[in-house]
């Protein structure tokens, strides 16, 4: 056999053999793109599924509760109120003020008042206080009242009654013998002063700070906080007062009534 035909022959074989080896390669990347598919939409499924978990019902937002203590139980008071009875969850860090009997000598300068006028103080006259309640300053401020300006003296009162005089909301500019002068700031910011005339039948009473030992049964409380979803409210603050014939006057936060 010539040298060049031998050649011939072995470059026939390369090629036979290059070709089966092309062919096993293709056959291979075709099983391989196959079986893609079928894996691929198992994972998808699976990052796709929610994730599920307990979760307790959401507060519902601020809430108040306000009437007299029926009962307290561990962290917790039932509170009876006109519409029925509510329970107020507390804690350690409460804040919790309670309003007790005081003195004209607990009344100086600095402190905020809320003086409601006797019966007799009529519009334009001298006012004569009936009671007095002193709290704290706020941030160097007190909270201001229904009367926003000396001209602005009254309330509503029924066709045919008197007129009656608001009760003042203010700071203590000074005391002297039995005459209060309070300082008022209306809501543009403008300030007056009143004179308050108090008697031997002035009451007085202050909101003193306390802790949750003092919410007992039978006391006046209005609390503020979040309701959650079983209808308890948790109380952040929890204002406390004496009760008058066992019933609570006004329902009124403490440090807005006399």
């Amino acid at each position: 056999m010539s040298a060049s035909s031998q050649t011939s022959r072995l470059t026939q074989f390369a090629m036979l053999a290059l070709t089966g080896v092309t062919a096993v390669s293709v056959a291979a990347c075709g099983s391989s793109n196959k079986s893609g598919p079928t894996t691929s939409p198992s994972t998808t499924s699976s990052a796709a599924a929610p994730a599920t978990s307990a979760t307790s019902p959401p507060a519902t937002g601020q809430a108040r509760v306000s009437g007299l203590i029926a009962s307290v139980s561990g962290n917790t008071a039932t509170v009876t109120q006109e519409k029925g009875n509510a329970a107020v969850a507390f804690t350690p860090s409460t804040k919790v003020t309670e309003v007790i009997a005081a003195a004209l000598t607990d009344v100086t300068a600095g402190n905020c008042v809320t003086v409601r006028p006797a019966h007799e103080s009529a519009p334009g006259q001298p006012l004569t206080a009936r009671s007095v309640r002193v709290s704290p300053a706020v941030d160097g401020k007190c909270p201001q009242g229904r009367e926003a300006a000396p001209g602005d003296s009254t309330t509503p009162a029924p066709s045919g009654a008197p007129a009656k005089r608001a009760p003042v909301q203010g700071a203590v500019a000074s005391v002297t013998g039995n005459t209060i002068t309070v300082t008022r700031t209306d809501a543009s910011g403008a300030t007056s002063q009143t004179p308050v005339t108090v008697t031997d039948k002035t009451r007085y009473t202050k909101q003193a700070g306390a802790n949750t030992q003092a919410i007992a049964q039978g006391k006046c409380l209005t609390a503020q906080g979040s309701q959650d979803g079983s209808g308890t409210l948790q109380a952040t603050t929890i204002d406390l007062r004496p009760a008058r014939d066992g019933k609570c006057v006004g329902k009124k936060p403490a440090g807005h009534g006399g």
